[in-house]
């Protein structure tokens, strides 16, 4: 296991950092953006740096969409002088007030100390209940229920596996993201943000909470989701592709029969990560009808 340097000597993700990163988690409900393999996974730029700050995990963040660099952290302890002096280091070296991510139990404890806190609509984690999910082929008046159970009498013999990242013949996956992005008339998908961090998760070996649900039809993959148990109630989402061409309910499917999985694991909550404020992106996400949200805010003195 890696160790984490004290603030301000921040070091490079790795993956050998993992544990160490876990270690600071445990207490908190799994906010995506504190999750080691989305950390690894998105860390396309190389960017992503880690230290700890009176036993706070520190990260500099590197943007999903604009790679631009800002600095957030979670823990319970000496909260408001951890946000004053990751604020005060930010304005001089970064040239930001203020720090983004903060999760909901660092915010309201922040607030109450003279901090401004503003919620973060475009980074709230979509919570669905997995027992709902489960059952989305019986959702009454729902063209994704209809869709399922269409797709389950043209197909009855389709079939699903389930696999450790570890365990997967990845060039098929990277096939069907290839087949995914032609669908939508996209060149070049080598250089896309979200297939780079795709090969990225690849990289995880070790870590068997790390799933990959496939979904064949005549023994042809079709749609894929790679997502992780984080504890016993919760699950995250990672990645997800499919075929759509072959049929409009393929996402609707593999979200069914992945929230099926879950519920005979006993995993009642997934995390489906947030929108990022896409426009279609959050519609989809909120037709699937979450429960609640793990909110984050950004935070200023």
């Amino acid at each position: 296991m890696n160790k984490i340097p004290p603030f301000p000597y921040f070091k490079k993700l790795e993956l050998l950092d993992s544990l160490a990163v876990e270690r600071f988690l445990n207490k908190f409900l799994p906010y995506s953006d504190f999750n080691f393999a989305n950390l690894w996974s998105w860390d396309i730029h190389h960017k992503m740096m880690i230290c700890s700050l009176n036993n706070n995990l520190v990260v500099l963040f590197s943007d999903y969409v604009t790679g631009e660099e800002f600095l957030t952290f979670i823990g319970n302890n000496k909260v408001s002088e951890t946000a004053s002096e990751l604020i005060d280091f930010s304005k001089k070296n970064y040239q930001k007030d203020f720090l983004k991510f903060i999760p909901e139990e660092n915010a309201v404890v922040l607030s109450e100390s003279g901090f401004k806190t503003k919620p973060d609509r475009d980074s709230y984690d979509y919570i669905y209940s997995v027992d709902h999910l489960a059952i989305m082929n019986q959702w009454t008046k729902n063209s994704k229920s209809k869709r399922i159970r269409q797709f389950v009498r043209q197909h009855p013999d389709y079939k699903v596996t389930i696999s450790s990242i570890g365990e997967i013949q990845k060039d098929s996956y990277q096939k069907l993201f290839k087949k995914w992005a032609n669908n939508k008339e996209i060149e070049n998908h080598f250089e896309l943000h979200e297939y780079k961090a795709f090969e990225r998760i690849l990289q995880i070996k070790d870590n068997n909470n790390i799933k990959v649900l496939s979904l064949y039809v005549n023994d042809i993959l079709m749609g894929f989701t790679v997502y992780e148990i984080v504890s016993g109630d919760y699950a995250i989402a990672h990645f997800s592709k499919a075929d759509i061409k072959y049929h409009s309910s393929m996402y609707d499917l593999l979200i069914w029969e992945e929230a099926k999985a879950l519920k005979a694991r006993k995993v009642k909550y997934y995390n489906f990560e947030l929108d990022l404020g896409i426009t279609g992106l959050r519609y989809t996400k909120e037709k699937y009808k979450p429960a609640f949200f793990l909110k984050k805010f950004i935070l200023t003195n």
